[in-house]
C-alpha cells in the first residue's frame, strides 16, 4: 500500500468524522428549536384563549345583575303588599302607609338607576338592548303612577308583564353569550388547526434540512472515493503557487512605495499651497492695517474711533488665523524650533486679549481676562512669544466657536516663581457644549498619533488642537482638559520659563514657619501627578511656612498617610491608578484617621458644581480651585491650622 493511499484513507476518515459531528450537532439544535417553538405556541394559544374568555365574562355578570333587579323589585312588591294588608286590618295609620309608599317608590327608582347602568355597560360592549331596557323602565313608571294616586296595590298583570320583560331580556343576553362562546370556540379551533399545520410544515422543512446534511455527507464520501488519486497536490504545483504569491507580494510592495511617494508629494504641495495662500492673504491685510494706522493719526469722532478699532481688531484676528493655519501645519510636520526672547506676558498679550474680547462680544458672549502676578516682583521671562500666542489663539478660537451662550475666560497665573524660573499656568475656560467623559479621556491619547481632531468631539470646525499639544510638549508642559457635557470645558497647561538676568525684585522678608499643635513645622501631604503643578503648590505652601511631601497618585497617598504624620492633605481629584475620591475614602476609613482627623482639601481645575458635590460625598473637607490663588490658600490654612498659630495671620 503506497503513501498516497494511506494519506487518502486518513483524510477520508477525518472528513467523515467531521461531517458526522457537524450533522449530529445540527440535529440536536433543530430538535431543541422545534420543541421550544411548540411549547411557545401552546402558551400563546392558552394565554390568548384565556384573555378572550375574560372579555366575554361581562355577559353573565349582566344576567346576574338583571336577576338581582328582578329579585329586589319582587321583594319591594311583597313588602308593600303586606303593609297594605295590615292597613286594611286597621293596624297601621294612614301616614305610616304613605311612608311605606315612599319607601316602595324609592326602591323602584333605585332599580331604575341600576337598569340604566346595565344599559350603559351593554352599550359599551357594542350591544344594543336599549328598547328592551326602556320597556322595563316604562313598566316600572306605570306601576309607580298607579300606586302613587290612591295608594293601591300594583295589579298582578303589571307585575307579570314586568317580570316577563326582565326574563325576556335575560334570555336574549344568555343567547348572545352562548353564540359568542361558540364563535370563540370555533375560532380557537380553526387557529389551533392552522398552527398545527404550520408546525407540520416547519417540521417537514427541518426534517429535509436534517437529512440534507447526511445526503451531503454521502456525496462527499462518494466524491472522495471517485477522486481518490487526485487529493494530493504535487510538489511542482506547490512551488509554482508559492512563486506566484511571491510575485504578487512584490507587486503590492511596489504599489505601496508608489503610493508613499505620491503622499509625500501631496504633503509638499499642501505646504506650498498654504505658504502661497498665507502670502496672498497677508499682502492685502497688511495694506488694510497700514491704512487703519494712517486713519488713526487723523482727527476722528468718537464713533469713528470705535469703528476703526473694531476694524483693526477684526483685521488682526484674520491675520492671526492665517498665521495659525500655516504654523499649525509646520508643527504637525515636525518643522518647528522655539525662538526664545525676553517677554513680558501681561504687556505682550494685551493686544491679543483685546482681539478675543471683541470676538467674544461679536458672538454675544461675556469675556473675562485675569492676569495673576506678584506686583512686587518685576522681571522679564525667556520664552517663545509667537508660539505662546499660537497656542492661546488655537484654544480661545475653539472656546468661542463652540460656546453658544455664557462666558469664555482666559486666566494666566504667574504667581509661582521658585529660584530662577517662573511657572506660568494658562487656563482657557468656556461654558459651551462640553465633551462627554468617555471622549475626554482619550482626546490627548490620540494626539500622539497625529490623528486628533476636535471635530471628532465637538463637531464643526476646530483648529490646532494637535499643534497646540505638540508645542506645549516642546516647551516642557502638557495640555490637559477638564470637561462636563453641556456645562463647559477647561483647557489648561503649565510651562516653566527662565527669568532674565536683569531681575528687579524687592526682597521679601522670609515667612515665619507654620507650626502645628505640637510646635513642629506644619507638614502637608500633596497628592498631585503633574510635576509642574507640584512645583506650583510647593512654592505657594512654602511661602506660608509649611513643609510639603509629594506623591503622584491616590494609592501612594494612602500608603504614605498610614506611615508618616501629616497636619493636612491636599488631594488632586483626577490621578492615575487611584483618583482623589477613592483615596479620600480609604484614608478616612483608616484607624489612624479615626484617632487624628486631619483636614483633606481637594485641588482641581475642574470646579463644577458636580465635582464639588462629589468631593463632599467622598468626605473631602474643602475645595481649592486651580489656578490656586494665594489669598484663598491662606484662608484655608488659617481655617484648618491650630487657632493659636500666628505664622499666617
Amino acid at each position: 500500500m503506497g503513501i498516497p493511499s494511506i494519506i487518502n484513507k486518513f483524510v477520508k476518515k477525518h472528513v467523515e468524522m467531521a461531517f458526522l459531528f457537524q450533522s449530529m450537532r445540527s440535529f440536536k439544535v433543530r430538535i431543541t428549536l422545534i420543541f421550544f417553538t411548540f411549547i411557545l405556541l401552546i402558551n400563546v394559544l392558552f394565554i390568548g384563549f384565556t384573555q378572550l374568555q375574560k372579555k366575554l365574562d361581562y355577559l353573565p355578570v349582566m344576567v346576574d345583575n338583571l336577576q338581582a333587579v328582578k329579585f329586589d323589585i319582587s321583594k319591594s312588591f311583597l313588602n308593600y303588599q303586606s303593609s297594605l294588608i295590615e292597613n286594611r286590618q286597621g293596624l297601621i295609620e294612614s301616614d305610616i302607609n304613605k311612608a311605606n309608599l315612599i319607601f316602595f317608590e324609592t326602591n323602584l327608582n333605585s332599580n331604575k338607576e341600576k337598569l340604566i347602568s346595565i344599559k350603559k355597560d351593554i352599550n359599551s360592549h357594542a350591544l344594543n338592548f336599549d328598547n328592551e331596557i326602556n320597556e322595563i323602565i316604562e313598566e316600572i313608571d306605570l306601576i309607580q303612577k298607579s300606586t302613587s294616586k290612591n295608594l293601591l296595590n300594583p295589579s298582578d298583570d303589571s307585575q307579570s308583564n314586568l317580570y316577563k320583560k326582565i326574563d325576556s331580556l335575560t334570555f336574549k343576553l344568555n343567547k348572545v353569550s352562548q353564540n359568542k362562546n361558540k364563535a370563540l370556540y370555533n375560532n380557537g379551533l380553526i387557529l389551533f388547526v392552522l398552527i398545527a399545520m404550520l408546525l407540520l410544515v416547519v417540521a417537514y422543512f427541518l426534517a429535509r434540512r436534517m437529512t440534507k446534511d447526511f445526503s451531503r455527507l454521502k456525496m462527499k464520501m462518494d466524491n472522495i472515493n471517485v477522486h481518490n488519486d487526485k487529493l494530493l497536490i504535487s510538489k511542482i504545483d506547490d512551488v509554482n503557487s508559492l512563486e506566484k504569491s511571491f510575485e504578487l507580494l512584490k507587486t503590492k510592495v511596489r504599489r505601496l512605495e508608489s503610493d508613499l511617494e505620491e503622499a509625500i508629494k501631496i504633503s509638499e504641495y499642501k505646504s506650498v499651497f498654504l505658504a502661497n495662500m498665507s502670502y496672498e492673504i497677508r499682502t492685502p491685510l497688511n495694506s488694510v492695517l497700514g491704512m487703519i494706522n494712517m486713519l488713526k493719526q487723523s482727527q476722528l469722532t468718537t464713533d469713528q474711533q470705535i469703528q476703526l478699532e473694531i476694524a483693526e481688531y477684526s483685521s488682526e484676528h484674520v491675520m492671526q488665523l492665517v498665521s495659525m493655519i500655516l504654523d499649525n501645519s509646520k508643527v504637525e510636520g515636525g518643522k518647528i524650533e522655539l525662538e526664545l526672547s525676553a517677554i513680558d506676558l501681561k504687556s505682550d498679550l494685551s493686544k491679543l486679549v483685546k482681539v478675543f474680547e471683541y470676538e467674544a462680544w461679536d458672538s454675544g458672549l461675556d469675556f473675562e481676562f485675569k492676569f495673576l502676578a506678584d506686583e512686587k516682583e518685576k522681571f522679564l521671562l525667556l520664552g517663545d512669544l509667537k508660539r505662546i500666542k499660537q497656542i492661546i489663539t488655537n484654544l480661545m478660537s475653539n472656546a468661542i466657536k463652540f460656546t453658544n451662550s455664557g462666558k469664555v475666560s482666559l486666566v494666566i497665573d504667574q504667581t509661582v516663581g521658585p529660584d530662577d524660573y517662573q511657572i506660568v499656568t494658562f487656563y482657557i475656560k468656556d461654558t459651551g457644549i462640553g465633551i462627554p467623559p468617555e471622549k475626554a479621556k482619550r482626546i490627548f491619547a490620540e494626539s500622539e498619533n497625529n490623528n486628533l481632531s476636535i471635530t471628532d468631539y465637538y463637531g464643526g470646525t476646530g483648529l490646532g488642537l494637535t499643534a497646540s499639544s505638540q508645542l506645549i510638549k516642546l516647551m516642557g508642559g502638557e495640555l490637559k482638559l477638564e470637561s462636563k457635557e453641556n456645562e463647559g470645558s477647561i483647557f489648561y497647561f503649565s510651562i516653566q520659563l527662565q527669568k532674565t538676568l536683569n531681575l528687579k525684585r524687592e526682597k521679601l522678608e522670609p515667612s515665619p514657619d507654620l507650626l502645628n499643635q505640637f510646635d513642629y513645622k506644619f507638614n502637608v501631604l500633596v497628592a498631585e501627578d503633574n510635576k509642574m503643578n507640584q512645583k506650583v503648590i510647593k512654592f505657594l505652601l512654602e511661602q506660608q511656612g509649611a513643609d510639603c511631601t509629594f506623591v503622584k497618585n491616590g494609592s501612594d497617598a494612602v500608603k504614605l498617610f498610614n506611615i508618616l504624620d501629616f497636619d493636612m492633605v491636599f488631594m488632586d481629584i483626577f490621578m492615575p491608578e487611584m483618583d482623589g475620591y477613592e483615596a479620600t475614602k480609604l484614608i478616612k476609613a483608616s484607624e489612624k484617621y479615626v484617632k487624628n482627623k486631619i483636614p483633606i482639601i481637594a485641588v482641581s481645575a475642574s470646579a463644577f458644581d458636580e465635582d464639588i458635590q462629589n468631593a463632599k460625598k467622598a468626605g473631602i473637607d474643602d475645595f481649592l480651585a486651580k489656578p490656586i490663588e494665594s489669598d484663598k490658600l491662606k484662608e484655608l490654612l488659617i481655617k484648618y491650622a491650630p487657632k493659636d498659630n500666628g505664622a499666617i495671620a
